[in-house]
């Protein structure tokens, strides 16, 4: 019997035979809903009621639960429950795999399968293809003769090799596992054979987290010598892994490290940890005994509820030089810096509580004068506009400070703010506060060993009595109040294409000369160097132990040229001055004087391929340079260049200062200037660079002797070479290094590393050696 068309009576007899075994086949590991519905389409349809066979012919497509077939011809035996389909075959799944085939036999309820030549695209459109494929009980697929690529075809010449692919006489694909399997596999780059392996394994594309043995690496350095590693990858739930890493070094003996991260419902847990055992060298020496070395890098978070949250950062190891020598991040402070804290974020006020142990990495600075704050607590709270347009702001702070070795601290602070901002009928702009805080103190201990920017004279020298003897246990307060008045009297000029802005600016703040003291230990307003940005604020330090105490007058000129065409550009020139010296301001800070220096910034873009910004500090006697720093960004995207050029003048002997672990240092001019840039060659290959050279061979006197800055003119350098595509990536470096601390030192190291899609990485220091590269 013989129809045309679609759906005839002979049709709805087939599909009634036939649904009771299409309603079985499972889908991507997953069995269909009995009884689903059977879509079917046909250009012509014969059935024979004899043999149990039913054909269809041309533009045939059959689907069921979202799996859907296409051929040229399907015929159906009910008798042998087969399917056998030939004639540009293709196969699509609900998960987005399609196979394609000249010839597909399927059958038990189409849990198993045959086919010939076929092809598949899968999900992530990673390829696979095979002389012949076999599906078995509707989870595992075998392919003989397979090839496997994740890469695109080149569209100029499909026939091609891609970029990389895996040959192996076999490959199975298991559904319920989620697992690739190769045997013996041999991996091709651009159709050259590279690697051979009699067993390789993978997850399934589109799988994220499998356990597994990772990509290895290997390399060689001066500090460790040759050196390999050998991931493991632990999914140990599905919210927890673990990664094991395994090292061996030659020099250094093995290495263990290993990583751990959980997902919770309300935060997250990280931690990295290694431990080695290997000697801690000095300048070269070797010799020294062996110990047990290691690290933690620990961190955590988690959501108390809509408005607080807590965590920690838990960072220690045992010796200032074993981060670098084996290749772990350096903490950007050049210090371990533990914490645990509690933050809180409400509409209008904030709260932070906070812990912190420190570990100094720098050489001869030891933990036992470092502080251990236990703990900083700050609740600032600011409140709706009052009658009079203003808010009234309000802070607490409450820090405590123990030390193994040196001095221990409590303070209390509670300060208030009025702030309001206005404007009068000529266009000036006014901003006034009122404030008024209060310090008190507890000290025990005071101890120039924790402290040395204490007066010598409250301490005995030498065996000689202190000039200036004081209790090392004492109580003290202060009150603080100010007022603050800040105009500013902006010009505008708008054009049709140009917009110009002049805009003088000047700020009077008047508080009591008195309120610092030398005896209270200053924790937290170290470092302060007078800026453009510290124009025009009230308080112009940082943290509470040092008052911005007495009258002064900040006063300097912004300007702006506005252009559709040639960009914007941006000035800013200011000046301080005091009715009296502040003493208690770092010497050589540019503010410790009655008049200050000149500060100011030049921010030009007249394009999108130039960006310039240029700030700098002169000083007030003869406008000599004090401090320069320049920026500059050039270039399309395709060639990006930077610059960056650091000035600092020598400082004079008055500006003598003492470092934490008792160094009397005086800086010699310091000059510097980094460049870098990124090329982009085509559309795959990169290339970045950059350098450090140092301008100047200055020394510095370090308790009276003269030391050289810097030993290299350049101080760090890299070179690296980026190719991206679809599916790998490889980078090439080369990289300078001037560092020389302890077991660690200058040289040159090669890396280079290659990420393959799916499969990993693979690669690291190839080469490391002592010497210079420019």
């Amino acid at each position: 019997m013989r129809c045309a068309g679609i759906v005839l009576a002979a049709l709805v007899a087939w599909l009634c035979a036939a649904a009771p075994a299409l309603a079985q086949v499972p889908v991507g590991g997953r069995h269909r809903e009995r009884g689903a519905p059977v879509l079917f389409q046909a250009d012509e349809v014969q059935y024979d009621d004899q043999l149990g066979l039913t054909v269809a012919k041309g533009h045939v497509e059959i689907s069921q639960s979202g799996e859907i077939l296409l051929a040229d011809q399907v015929s159906y035996n009910q008798r042998t429950d087969t399917i056998i389909a030939s004639g540009h075959v293709s196969l699509m799944t609900p998960t987005g795999e399609i196979s394609f085939a000249d010839f597909m036999e399927l059958r038990d309820s189409m849990k198993d399968a045959f086919a010939q030549n076929v092809r598949m695209l899968l999900a992530d459109r990673s390829r696979l293809a095979g002389n012949t494929a076999r599906r078995i009980a509707g989870n595992r697929t075998e392919l003989k003769r397979g090839v496997y690529s994740p890469c695109d075809l080149c569209r100029d010449n499909p026939s091609a090799p891609p970029a990389w692919q895996l040959k192996a006489r076999e490959i199975s694909d298991d559904k319920e596992y989620k697992l690739m399997e190769f045997r013996d596999v041999v991996m091709e780059i651009d159709g050259w054979p590279v690697f051979y392996a009699p067993y390789m394994s993978q997850p399934e594309p589109g799988v994220k987290r499998a356990s597994g043995f990772l990509m290895p690496s290997f390399g060689n350095s001066n500090t460790v010598g040759f050196h390999a590693a050998i991931p493991y990858f632990w999914a140990i739930d599905n919210d927890k892994d673990l990664t094991l890493a395994p090292r061996f070094t030659s020099r250094a003996g093995p290495l263990l490290a290993a990583e751990y991260r959980e997902r919770f419902g309300n935060g997250t847990l990280e931690g990295l940890g290694s431990i080695n055992y290997s000697n801690v060298g000095q300048n070269g020496n070797t010799s020294l005994d062996h110990q047990w070395r290691g690290h933690v890098n620990a961190s955590g978070v988690w959501d108390l509820d809509e408005t607080y949250r807590t965590g920690f950062q838990l960072q220690r190891v045992s010796d200032q030089t074993y981060l670098i020598r084996f290749g772990f991040t350096q903490p950007l402070l050049n210090a371990m810096i533990s914490r645990a804290y509690l933050e809180g974020f409400d509409p209008r006020a904030s709260t932070d509580v906070n812990a912190y142990v420190f570990q100094p990495l720098t050489p001869g600075l030891g933990d036992s004068t470092q502080p251990i704050v236990m703990p900083v607590a700050n609740r600032n709270w600011v409140s709706e506009p009052d009658a009079w347009g203003g808010r009234w702001k309000l802070n607490a702070n409450v820090m405590n400070i123990v030390r193994e070795v040196g001095t221990q601290t409590r303070r209390l602070s509670l300060g208030s703010m009025w702030d309001k901002t206005f404007r009068d009928g000529i266009g000036s702009q006014y901003r006034f506060t009122a404030s008024l805080r209060g310090d008190s103190y507890s000290v025990d201990g005071l101890s120039a060993k924790s402290n040395p920017d204490l007066p010598s004279a409250f301490f005995s020298q030498n065996g000689m009595p202190a000039i200036s003897p004081i209790g090392t246990s004492f109580l003290a307060a202060r009150a603080f109040p100010q007022l603050g008045l800040t105009w500013s009297y902006p010009l505008v000029h708008r054009g049709e294409d140009v917009s110009a802005v002049i805009e003088p600016i000047a700020g009077v703040y008047a508080g009591p000369t008195s309120g610092n003291r030398r005896r209270i230990p200053n924790e937290d307003s170290l470092g302060f160097e007078f800026r453009d940005s510290d124009l025009f604020r009230a308080d112009r330090l940082a943290g509470y132990d040092v008052l911005d105490t007495g009258q002064r007058v900040d006063y300097g000129l912004k300007l702006g040229l506005y252009n559709k065409e040639t960009g914007n550009y941006r000035f800013l020139l200011g000046q301080s001055w005091r009715a009296e010296n502040n003493p208690f301001l770092p010497t050589g800070s540019g503010a410790e004087q009655r008049l200050s220096d000149v500060v100011g910034r030049i921010v030009m873009s007249p394009n999108s391929n130039l960006d310039l910004i240029y700030r700098f500090r002169l000083s007030k006697t003869d406008l000599s340079n004090k401090t320069q720093e320049v920026g500059i960004n050039a270039g399309p995207q395709s060639l990006r260049v930077g610059a960056n050029f650091l000035l600092l003048a020598p400082q004079q002997q008055s500006e003598l200062v003492t470092n934490p672990i008792g160094q009397s240092i005086l800086f010699g001019k310091r000059e510097q200037v980094t460049f870098s840039t990124v090329a982009k060659l085509t559309r795959y290959w990169s290339l970045t660079g950059s350098e450090t050279l140092n301008l100047t061979n200055s020394t510095n006197l370090i308790n009276g002797v003269s030391t050289p800055q810097s030993n290299n003119t350049s101080l760090y350098a890299t070179v690296a070479g980026v190719y991206q595509d679809e599916c790998m990536a490889f980078i090439a470096s080369v990289t300078q290094s001037g560092i020389r601390n302890g077991d660690v030192t200058p040289g040159i190291s090669v890396m280079f590393s290659i990420v393959f899609k799916n499969l990993g990485e693979i690669g690291g220091n190839v080469l490391s050696t002592q010497g210079a590269l420019f």
